[in-house]
């Protein structure tokens, strides 16, 4: 991934407290993107605090998440919390990487942060914010 990643249209999943904080991990995400181009201690140490950041505010999100997914009663709750668990682990070995000095952290970080904000948006959060949606038109049908 070359370009820097940055909060479009695309990701907007209708839930404003939802997509704002899409905004700020999309943010996060261009800091490592931009600690790409400078030498490998000055890139390694940006790493190691953006994963730090990382993984604070995407604990802060999930836990906001899956708050507002429990409130919906939203069906596939449980998946979408096992999918964080595991994004929260993947995070977790890429910050003990970071901390050990893996000099290739940087990219893949990039690539991994990229990627998940990405696929997980697209995949799995906008369903969550079409059955809100559809809930809200009361054209929910309990087949989810």
């Amino acid at each position: 991934m070359d370009e820097r990643p940055h909060f479009d249209s695309r990701f907007l999943v209708g839930i404003e407290q939802v997509d704002n904080e899409h905004r700020r991990l999309f943010e996060i995400a261009g800091r490592v993107h931009d600690s790409l181009g400078a030498d490998s201690a000055t890139a390694a140490s940006i790493s190691r605090a953006a994963v730090a950041e990382l993984l604070d505010y995407t604990e802060t999100h999930f836990a906001s998440e899956e708050r507002q997914m429990e409130a919906a009663a939203y069906p596939k709750l449980e998946a979408h919390r096992a999918l964080h668990r595991d994004l929260i682990s993947q995070a977790r070995e890429m910050e003990i990487r970071a901390e050990t000095g893996d000099y290739h952290m940087p990219l893949e970080l990039n690539r991994f942060i990229y990627a998940w904000l990405v696929e997980h948006i697209m995949d799995n959060d906008k369903k969550f914010g079409e059955f809100v949606a559809r809930v809200a038109a009361g054209r929910y049908t309990g087949e989810d």
